[in-house]
């Protein structure tokens, strides 16, 4: 049996693959400071090359990290179809809590992103779109309301983040997961009410 032979668009899909794969990993595992071009390609069996050609340089390739980090999260909100008492505000946190329960999503995200990225990237992130949609029930015409939508989603993701990252470094995961989830629960019940 003769193997077909790939075509150049196949050959480079397979490159970016292997090596958006292998800066996901090494990222989430070293973080970006501790994680060189060098060590991808190596780790990849690559040269540098094809990662300049494909993002430029080291923040390029962690920036294309983040946006498959971000489509993550809006699979996982996505995946939760099921509208809660409030408005699905809680089941979207545990969909999050879920993805931070990997130290690398959260060394990606939580992290390493603001600090490389700059947290401005944030508020205009695919994330923070989807964001403004669920949370947004003010009228956008109006300046007050935009304001108002943007203050809310800037708050409840910053409270989202500081509290996953207040989970991950608990002594006790489980108890503080389950106590973030009860506290948002309670929280947005009120704010629904």
């Amino acid at each position: 049996m003769v193997e077909k032979r790939r075509t150049q668009a196949e050959r480079r899909a397979e490159t970016y693959r292997q090596v958006m794969n292998s800066a996901i990993r090494l990222f989430g595992e070293r973080g970006y400071a501790a994680t060189s071009l060098e060590d991808i390609a190596t780790d990849c069996k690559v040269t540098t090359r094809p990662i300049y050609h494909y993002f430029g340089n080291k923040k390029g390739l962690f920036a294309g990290v983040n946006e498959v980090m971000e489509a993550r999260i809006i699979d996982a909100i996505d995946a939760q179809k099921g509208v809660s008492v409030d408005g699905g505000v809680s089941t979207n946190w545990l969909a999050f809590m879920t993805l931070c329960d990997d130290p690398g999503f959260r060394r990606i995200v939580l992290v390493d992103g603001p600090n490389i990225l700059g947290r401005e990237r944030w508020s205009s992130s695919a994330v923070s779109v989807k964001a403004k949609g669920l949370f947004s029930h003010e009228k956008r015409n109006e300046l007050a309301g935009q304001y108002r939508s943007e203050l809310f989603t800037r708050m409840v993701m910053g409270a989202f983040t500081e509290a996953a990252l207040m989970v991950a470094e608990a002594e006790d995961v489980s108890l503080a997961k389950e106590q973030a989830e009860k506290l948002v629960a309670e929280l947005f019940t009120s704010v629904s009410d």
